[in-house]
């Protein structure tokens, strides 16, 4: 498979790892959108990259394309002017014959049957690159040719996607808003990769939108994604998507919206969600009473999930146990967990967490607030040692303590 990238790590993370060199692209905009200056960036990256690159405009003057060119700081024009790139001018005679300084111009573009032959013979400059173009058609227009039928419209795009894609990276851009339903099923249904851009406006405010909705890269992925036209042309936001890719790399998703970390279902939630709980049951009890439930709480959820881990990986000994749990504490983003002693025969382990999510926001209140953490780890020592345990906080952040400390104390020597 001889995959290229776009040149944007954003879009070819959506896309699955890039473009397969001979799939052709149908990319769909709208007006607002500025869609069009997503394949021109995508055309200057695979330029730079070695491609020879063409652009078929249809949709309006070649100035513009060579003024954004020197707005976005791409090389487009530069590249022309090396003879890596051209461009056909099938817009300037779509209202008439006009002087134009282009060097290829379509005389006759609302004629299906010439812009069939201008297309074949175009395939001449690209002799000698095969696999080694890209290319950007803009062709909207081509649905004002007067007096064709519409299937012969659709046919000559399909020709034309046929006809070139020999050579290269095809990107075919049409505005949405210049064909029905019907004809938009039958494009997305003819290409292999649909991209599509739209623009929503929500309280007087018009937010840009990306999606790839089609691939034949399994991975690729099927979400909508806000950008913006910045000085380097378009800027994809995906900062969500790509933390959500790293998350799936340690939690596997069983089902949609279920993750599984280790066998046992997981949600992720903000880390205040545990500093609003210790602060409303503090407020509506008391200290002592909401330490307490917080403690009893942590105790009895980790006891049943220790237990499902050590039936699934049958852990045979505390030493392996702790080591196990540290690493899951961790991952689950509750602080970083050391254990920094262990007496087998005394039956105590002590342990310190770093970054407490739940202590480290209530640093100075001068009270101990790990109440939550302290239960969940004395419910851990339980499950795998059987014997009553007790866990002590004996540092807090919470009440000026460089990091947090806890104690376990246990008759160990029951099961090890």
């Amino acid at each position: 498979m001889n995959l290229v990238g776009s040149g944007m790590y954003d879009l070819d993370l959506l896309l699955g790892g890039g473009f397969i060199r001979d799939a052709p692209v149908l990319l769909l905009t709208e007006t607002g959108a500025m869609g069009e200056l997503l394949p021109l960036q995508i055309l200057n990256n695979r330029i730079r990259d070695g491609d020879l690159g063409f652009i078929f405009d249809m949709d309006f003057p070649p100035v513009r394309i060579r003024e954004w060119s020197k707005y976005f700081q791409w090389n487009l024009e530069g590249f022309e002017g090396e003879g890596k790139l051209f461009i056909v001018d099938g817009f300037t005679n779509l209202y008439g014959s006009l002087p134009t300084e282009e060097k290829y111009v379509v005389e006759n573009p609302r004629d299906i049957v010439h812009l069939d032959s201008y297309i074949y013979n175009m395939t001449s400059l690209l002799q000698g690159s095969k696999d080694m173009c890209s290319g950007v058609l803009f062709l909207s227009n081509i649905f004002l040719a007067k007096g064709q039928q519409l299937d012969k419209i659709i046919n000559l795009i399909y020709k034309t996607r046929m006809t070139l894609s020999q050579y290269g990276l095809l990107i075919f851009v049409f505005n949405k808003r210049m064909m029905d339903e019907k004809t938009l099923s039958k494009l997305e249904h003819a290409f292999d990769y649909v991209i599509d851009l739209k623009v929503v406006e929500q309280d007087n405010i018009f937010q840009k939108y990306l999606r790839v909705a089609k691939s034949p890269l399994i991975n690729y992925l099927n979400d909508i994604v806000p950008y913006e036209v910045a000085p380097s042309g378009i800027n994809l936001r995906t900062e969500i998507m790509r933390e959500f890719e790293s998350v799936k790399q340690i939690l596997k998703m069983r089902h949609t919206g279920a993750l599984d970390l280790l066998g046992i279902q997981m949600t992720i939630i903000p880390a205040e969600t545990f500093e609003l709980m210790s602060k409303i049951l503090v407020d509506k009890k008391s200290y002592e009473v909401g330490s307490n439930l917080l403690h009893q709480l942590g105790r009895d959820l980790a006891y049943s999930i220790s237990k499902n881990i050590q039936k699934k990986f049958k852990i045979a000994n505390l030493e392996e146990a702790i080591l196990l749990n540290a690493h899951i504490y961790t991952l689950m983003g509750l602080g970083e967990l050391i254990v920094q002693d262990y007496n087998k025969e005394k039956g105590t382990l002590l342990l310190r967490i770093n970054n407490s999510p739940i202590c480290t926001p209530l640093k100075n209140v001068g009270k101990k607030t790990g109440a939550l953490i302290e239960g969940a780890i004395e419910g851990v020592a339980e499950a795998y040692t059987l014997s009553n345990c007790k866990c002590e906080e004996t540092k807090c952040v919470a009440q000026g303590d460089e990091y947090c400390e806890y104690l376990v104390t246990s008759k160990i020597n029951k099961k090890t």
